[in-house]
């Protein structure tokens, strides 16, 4: 039974559990006086099912009637006849075998995703970085919980999900959620015990439920996080041998086969401990959220070759120690491959091998693919010599051909050869993603070891990796998610390429507060939690990614400075034909503006929410033996109190309000006090609220002049019907609004 008590109005709304153990709750509502309401914040998260509901409904109107609920009102239902009637044959026989991937608590797991938290997240200024401007996240709790706070804000606007979830080895932890079972009851739901309860089977690693727990896990969260990508999203997964067959299956179902893209094979290194085989690599599952939008945008993936800053810094030296020497470049060139390791990712690029004077290419074929291409005399146009005809004809037309030779693309090679054309190294520096990709696994650990003086956390994923995934399927204003945060490489990961390419990414980082081992490294450096290495990590990152861009900024500006004095231009030869090249200056200058536009709009800030509690009282009484006019008692007691949690401040109730409202919560916010009265103004008039237990007309005015979207008070503030009456009328004179906008925009807690 529920009763739902309100200031004038009472209504009680009964609900029947099984047996007499459904406990009473009571909880202040304001509800409707003449023509007016009063908003009450439900102060709950999203339902995955009402979201699922949603979208049924628009695509399918038909199968839904209208009914009345068990207060009267009119909602919209499935009607099941309906749905089978638009559906036709394509209906499962309930019977009928089918293939799936199922497990013990697989349906708990789902309900458990669908299920709406009263959770809120509590804001940390104190221990955020750069509050009032960033527009990062970092957020700690239960990955779930948070998953389903942030729906109604985030529904469809994450472009790319990374996480790196437990590996389910043994020696990791698994969230204990509350579709976790007894041992007796998995028994029982498997079969493991006999008809007189006797066990059958040991519980030992390979049993099903150490797979069971952890597919729970992974399986409820998927369902929530999929709701938040964009059309075009997409999400990359870490994992590797223990649970990779079991994750394709959950992720065929939560995202659907059909937007399969990819299983990533990193290959980390050789491990020497191995018995039988050295297993030295893991995997990157790649779904996206449709693959027909992305084909329908004819969506292309690429990503900037391995090894090119290594091949470039090469052919810096071999300029300078051969300059003009083209022949000589290339000979050095071709000498510098062949003496790189055979893993060396510069490797893959040895066939850019030959040096003009416009920089490294690679004489391609200039033949038609197959044969049957056009057949035409070329004539090279220093030597006048007719070049060899290629047997499969010329790849393209005599028209284009002649744009190339004017172009200097073709290289005619000894008389009475087949030419090539050029295809220059900085025009092919980007490539088709590979599936298959090397990348030292010792490297990440290193460079954290590096940055806290000490091995704080075991296996560091690399961010140099995740810059790539970023590269793959972010743009420069996408918003990421990372709901297994860990060391916060993925927080890294987005300033580093925001760094490289002038971007203004995002990221929203999830990690439960796992306390680190007693008798750690973490510990002994002060590090109580996994959270803890996280922000210190986002913070030396940050500060050390904007140094090195102020480092190359110092070193433009110092080219600047030769160019206006003239600096070594006599002991220098190739200075001065720079200084004279005014293509180069002008380079220069735009490289200047970049750098300086990437330090302002680096964002190495972050914003620290936690999950707690609800700001709201909930008062559960047992329901078996009241009488109704023990009912009335306790309504009235009930009016005395005030709903709100004692020691919620003003910014915990901001926060929990924006996430029952849907409001980014790293928008801007500002405070402004009039007359006493404290304004909470968010995006600049998005949300204005007002948590003093009385407001004035002064402070109505002041709010009513931003032309706010949404209004937000203490239920105090409707203590009388009178009350109520004048701040819905002053809002509606002021700001212009009906009746039916008046209740919808105004709210209280």
């Amino acid at each position: 039974m529920h009763i739902s008590v309100t200031k004038g109005i009472f209504s009680i709304f009964v609900y029947f559990a099984r047996g007499n153990e459904s406990p009473l709750m009571i909880r202040k509502e304001t509800n409707t006086t003449g023509n007016m309401s009063a908003k009450k914040m439900k102060l709950t998260s999203a339902s995955h099912s009402d979201f699922m509901l949603e979208a049924l409904r628009q695509i399918a109107p038909a199968a839904f009637t209208e009914v009345r609920d068990e207060h009267g009102e009119l909602t919209h239902k499935v009607d099941f006849e309906a749905l089978k009637e638009l559906l036709g044959d394509n209906i499962s026989n309930s019977n009928a075998e089918r293939f799936g991937f199922y497990w013990i608590g697989k349906q708990g797991a789902k309900r458990d995703a669908a299920e709406p938290t009263r959770k809120t997240l509590r804001p940390d200024v104190d221990d955020s970085v750069d509050w009032d401007t960033t527009g990062n996240l970092y957020i700690e709790g239960d990955n779930l919980e948070v998953l389903k706070l942030l729906q109604r804000a985030y529904l469809g606007k994450v472009k790319m999900i990374y996480i790196d979830p437990p590996y389910n080895t043994g020696n990791d932890f698994v969230y204990l959620d509350d579709f976790s079972m007894s041992q007796e009851k998995y028994d029982k739901l498997a079969g493991n015990v006999d008809a007189e309860g006797k066990r059958l089977r040991a519980n030992v690693k390979t049993h099903a439920r150490y797979h069971s727990d952890w597919c729970s896990m992974l399986y409820s969260r998927l369902l929530v996080a999929r709701s938040l990508l964009t059309q075009d999203g997409v999400i990359f997964i870490s994992i590797d041998d223990n649970e990779v067959h079991h994750l394709r299956m959950i992720c065929d179902e939560v995202f659907g086969a059909s937007n399969f893209v990819a299983e990533l094979i990193w290959a980390a290194g050789r491990k020497n401990d191995s018995k039988l085989i050295s297993v030295s690599h893991e995997y990157i599952l790649c779904y996206v959220k449709s693959l027909d939008v992305l084909k329908e945008a004819k969506t292309i993936w690429r990503e900037r070759k391995d090894g090119l800053d290594d091949i470039y810094k090469a052919y810096k030296k071999i300029k300078k120690d051969y300059p003009n020497d083209y022949e000589e470049q290339t000979r050095a060139l071709k000498a510098w491959y062949k003496s790189l390791a055979s893993n060396h990712p510069a490797r893959a690029h040895k066939h850019y091998s030959c040096v003009d004077h416009r920089g490294i290419y690679f004489p391609s074929d200039i033949s038609w693919p197959g044969g049957g291409g056009p057949i035409y005399d070329l004539v090279n146009p220093v030597t006048g010599i007719k070049a060899a005809t290629p047997s499969r004809g010329w790849l393209t037309n005599e028209q284009t051909m002649s744009e190339w030779v004017k172009e200097g693309l073709v290289d005619f090679g000894e008389p009475g050869s087949v030419p090539t054309k050029k295809s220059y190294l900085k025009d092919r520096e980007t490539s088709v993603p590979y599936s298959v990709f090397y990348k030292d696994g010792r490297a990440a650990t290193q460079r954290l070891m590096k940055m806290f003086g000490g091995k704080v956390f075991e296996n560091p994923k690399d961010e140099e990796v995740l810059t790539r995934l970023l590269n793959i399927g972010s743009g420069k204003d996408s918003l990421i998610l990372d709901f297994f945060s860990g060391s916060a490489t993925t927080a890294h990961a987005v300033m580093q390429l925001n760094a490289e390419d002038g971007g203004k990414r995002k990221y929203i980082c999830v990690q439960l507060p796992v306390k680190t081992p007693e008798g750690s490294e973490a510990r002994k450096a002060g590090y109580d939690t996994i959270c803890e290495i996280g922000k210190k990590r986002i913070r030396s990152a940050g500060e050390d990614i904007l140094g090195k861009l102020y480092t190359k900024r110092e070193e433009i500006l110092s080219n600047f400075d030769r160019f206006a004095i003239g600096e070594d231009v006599d002991k220098d030869p190739e200075l001065w034909q720079y200084i004279k090249d005014e293509a180069t200056r002008e380079q220069a200058k735009q490289e200047l503006k970049a750098i300086n536009e990437r330090i302002q709009n680096l964002d190495k800030g972050f914003r620290v929410l936690r999950v707690d509690t609800s700001n709201m009282k909930e008062v559960y009484f047992e329901a078996s033996n009241l009488t109704q006019d023990q009912l009335s008692e306790q309504v009235d007691l009930l009016e005395q109190v005030d709903s709100i949690e004692s020691g919620r401040e003003d910014l915990n109730l901001l926060f929990g309000c924006m996430v029952d409202l849907g409001m980014e919560l790293s928008l801007p916010i500002r405070k402004e006090t009039v007359d006493s009265s404290d304004l909470y103004i968010v995006n600049e008039g998005a949300l204005v609220a007002c948590f003093d237990a009385a407001i004035d007309l002064k402070a109505i005015g002041s709010i009513a002049s931003i032309q706010p979207q949404h209004v937000l008070f203490r239920e105090s503030c409707f203590a009388t019907d009178a009350d109520k009456l004048n701040i819905y009328e002053q809002f509606k004179q002021r700001c212009g609004w009906s009746t039916e906008e008046s209740s919808r925009r105004i709210h209280i807690i």
